[in-house]
């Protein structure tokens, strides 16, 4: 158990590195795309003829790709976690647990101890699935993707719910044990 736990620490270390880059990158493409959309919506060959607001889009969702760690925090206090996000200091607040002892008194104990030993790649996981989420409104919004915009709404809220995994999981628990 210990192994897999190491390899999906590993891979959750991997994603906290990816995704700031991925956030980066994108606040600064899809600003540069907005100044340009802007500047061609006053050319004659308007390439947005019909959809004026792609770039005002693009510039709101560079704005929250550039306060990404300030946005998932406001979602995590709004579903009652005390999770905090950073980019800068390995994503997330998450500290390794002891997995000698995975065993608890009763299943929901076994059952929340094994969320809790993978719940840092819960967390950069479900930041990143939130990531997605408004990068597949976006593409649904210019028209690039048949995906429709409430479907993307519905992926943010269940990245939400990966970052919260361990009060997800109480609560679970708390359902289906008597």
């Amino acid at each position: 158990m210990q192994g897999l736990v190491n390899f999906a620490q590993q891979v959750a270390l991997v994603l906290a590195v990816l995704l700031p880059t991925f956030l980066y990158l994108s606040a600064i493409g899809l600003f540069l795309f907005a100044a340009w959309g802007l500047w061609q919506q006053a050319q004659p060959h308007n390439p947005f003829r019909g959809k004026p607001w792609i770039p005002w889009v693009s510039l709101i969702l560079s704005g929250a790709c550039a306060s990404f760690p300030a946005i998932l925090n406001k979602v995590n206090i709004s579903g009652g976690s005390t999770v905090t996000m950073s980019v800068v200091a390995g994503l997330t607040s998450y500290t390794a647990v002891d997995t000698t002892n995975i065993l608890g008194a009763t299943p929901g104990a076994t059952v929340l101890n094994i969320v809790q030993a993978f719940q840092g790649f819960f967390q950069v996981f479900g930041a990143m699935t939130c990531f997605f989420a408004m990068m597949a409104w976006r593409a649904a919004v210019s028209g690039r993707s048949n995906r429709q915009w409430g479907g993307c709404g519905v992926q943010f809220v269940f990245g939400a719910m990966l970052m919260n995994i361990y009060t997800v999981s109480q609560w679970l628990v708390g359902i289906f044990t008597v």
